[in-house]
């Protein structure tokens, strides 16, 4: 168990200095060895839920907990791989790999409007030797910024994180 944590960590730290480009697995192709997606939900003025989920090639999820949340602490599971080549194609077709680093967080390129609290989510895929992260103010409204937040729910979707959080 604490090696997978370990292994989550590290890829939170590496994933930022990857490189920009595509991911394109097909229905059959095996999912990349290397492949990792996380999410991590900050907090806000209204006791947002804060945690984080990461999911590897392997199938197996973590949950770890931290506040405002159901359940605190970490939750090891596992995920079906159809689940997982969803996910990577959905990153794919929303060419996460083309846009920018953040929206909303240092500044407000890509907003079309501002609230005046949100909490922050951070995504990130690593895959094929690949790897993004874009950090997303919730505060910034747009439709790139829609395009986020319909993949970090799709994430929230496949962990289930709903039974967690709420």
């Amino acid at each position: 168990m604490s090696q997978v944590i370990r292994l989550l960590f590290c890829a939170l730290l590496v994933l930022p200095f990857g490189t920009a480009a595509q991911v394109n697995p097909s229905e059959h192709d095996p999912i990349p060895a290397d492949t990792v997606i996380t999410l991590q939900r900050g907090a806000c003025e209204k006791r947002c839920a804060v945690y984080k989920v990461g999911i590897f090639a392997d199938g197996t999820l973590v949950y770890i907990g931290q506040y405002f949340v159901r359940r605190s602490g970490v939750v090891i599971e596992k995920v079906d791989a159809a689940a997982i080549r969803k996910l990577l194609s959905d990153f794919r077709a929303a060419d996460y790999f083309k846009l920018k680093d953040q929206y909303g967080y240092d500044g407000v390129e890509g907003c079309t409007s501002l609230e005046s609290d949100a909490p922050i989510a951070i995504t990130s895929v690593s895959a094929g030797g690949l790897s993004k992260v874009i950090i997303h103010h919730h505060r910034c409204k747009g439709e790139i910024p829609e395009a986020l937040t319909r993949l970090e729910d799709e994430i929230d979707r496949v962990a289930k994180s709903v039974r967690w959080i709420k």
